[in-house]
């Protein structure tokens, strides 16, 4: 009774209030879709948000994080297990669903492992940073810990990139980033690092405005036709209208709703997972959009001064891990409604239709809630 008193009040109670004006932004965008579209999803999302808090909740106040420290590496192992289980398990277990793989469905029930995978990333990596941290002040130190770093990221990237799941596996190399930024290593070796994807990415760009028609034949096309289409419907949604459909439809809704919000806007594909924020976009108008990111920023903003004041580096990572993944999926998904960035499967982080990846995201939630309940005090004041 003692310690749920404490608990009490202990909570950040703007931190978790946060959580819960996310929560209702999606009842009411799924709501929206309901009227406008028919499909019935608000209630599934209850149910879901209710076991997701519960999980939030017991992750707060049963977690010990030293003992989840010294079992990081079973956690992981455990994780990875189940996503490598998607390649090998029957076909009525892992389902191809829309030219994918990703899923366990057992009955009624079905489970994403590539979601809880980004929890075990998340704390293996975190372990292994804050176990090397006095070893990276030498160059030998710092090359074996991004080694290991890099090498914990890639074998989960390499397991989801044959569902395929791209989306997923940009969320682990997020992870990796974030985590990478706030470790020991040196900036200009995390500069140099960096240079490599980004230098990619511009080669690829700076090849698509010159060389148009080679990009697309000859780079693009080496890609299997469905992740192709996507691009394709990207890049050029007016010319390939079949693949840009999903993507001129938000466009679509997010302009019709101006500034304060329009009741009538064109169906979108996938409204109440990949493209809900064109709902909110377009029902709530700009008005409406920017109070949904500013809850975002105000939650991301709590993660990482909670984790910060952490008395161990291992809290401090995990929390960069976490708003690493946060701001890059919010980022990836408003991007794609407006066209900033290709269209995936990665839904809005909390608003979304979705069982096992709400239910993950409000469990590391409970981490870092867990970390403000239990962290030290100080002769000093707290750390």
């Amino acid at each position: 009774m003692q310690k749920l008193r404490t608990y009490i009040e202990k909570v950040d109670y703007i931190y978790f209030s946060l959580i819960v004006l996310l929560g209702l932004v999606s009842l009411i965008s799924l709501y929206q879709v309901q009227l406008l579209q028919g499909e019935f999803f608000v209630f599934q999302q209850i149910v879901w948000y209710v076991i997701g808090l519960g999980g939030c909740f017991a992750v707060s106040y049963f977690i010990d994080l030293d003992i989840l420290k010294r079992l990081s590496l079973f956690v992981y192992l455990f994780f990875l297990v189940l996503l490598v289980g998607i390649l090998v398990a029957p076909a009525n277990i892992s389902k191809e669903i829309n030219n994918a793989y990703g899923w366990y469905s057992i009955g009624g029930f079905s489970f994403q492992p590539a979601e809880s995978m980004k929890i075990g990333l998340i704390l293996y990596l975190a372990q292994v940073i804050s176990k090397g941290t006095d070893d990276s002040s030498s160059l030998k130190g710092e090359m074996l810990l991004v080694g290991k770093m890099t090498l914990i990221t890639l074998i989960p990237v390499a397991v989801v990139m044959q569902f395929p799941d791209f989306g997923n596996a940009m969320v682990y190399f997020a992870i990796y980033g974030a985590m990478l930024l706030v470790s020991h290593v040196r900036i200009k070796t995390i500069l140099l690092i960096f240079s490599v994807p980004l230098t990619v990415v511009l080669s690829l760009a700076i090849t698509y405005f010159i060389a148009t028609d080679f990009f697309l034949d000859h780079i693009l096309g080496t890609l299997p036709s469905y992740q192709a289409s996507r691009f394709y419907g990207w890049l050029q949604p007016e010319k390939y209208a079949i693949s840009g459909y999903q993507l001129n439809q938000s466009i679509m809704a997010i302009g019709s709703g101006n500034v304060s919000g329009y009741d009538h806007l064109p169906h979108v594909p996938y409204a109440y997972s990949d493209l809900v924020f064109a709902v909110i976009g377009g029902v709530f108008g700009f008005v409406g959009a920017s109070i949904v990111l500013m809850l975002y920023f105000m939650l991301i903003y709590k993660i990482v001064m909670i984790s910060q004041r952490y008395h161990d580096s291992f809290g401090t990572l995990i929390g960069a891990g976490i708003a690493g993944f946060l701001t890059f999926q919010i980022f990836q998904n408003v991007g794609m409604s407006i066209g900033l960035m290709p269209v995936t499967g990665l839904g809005l982080p909390l608003i979304s239709y979705g069982g096992s990846a709400l239910v993950i995201t409000l469990a590391s939630l409970g981490l870092i809630l867990n970390m403000r309940v239990n962290r030290m005090t100080f002769m000093f004041g707290s750390k």
